[in-house]
């Protein structure tokens, strides 16, 4: 699982005074869910919780009806793991 935050610099500019500084932001990293090994949807998320998110994902798009017809949830080879 990637991380939840970055740090940045950043500048921010208040009354037309900019000023540089780092700043915590919240990060944002591609997920690609699969269904039986082919691509069905590349979403941006922040990072974590990407197992609940995938079938949430398949349950908002109908392509499942309940959680008994999911079987199995996995990273796919090559991508980070939990």
């Amino acid at each position: 699982m990637g991380r939840r935050t970055v740090r940045r610099r950043m500048t921010r500019v208040t009354g037309g005074v900019p000023v540089i500084k780092t700043d915590t932001l919240v990060a944002e990293e591609p997920l690609e869910i699969r269904l039986n090994g082919q691509s069905l949807s590349i979403t941006m998320r922040t990072p974590g919780d990407d197992f609940e998110l995938a079938a949430g994902f398949l349950a908002g798009e109908g392509v499942i009806a309940r959680a008994g017809d999911v079987t199995t949830v996995a990273y796919c080879a090559g991508s980070r793991t939990a």
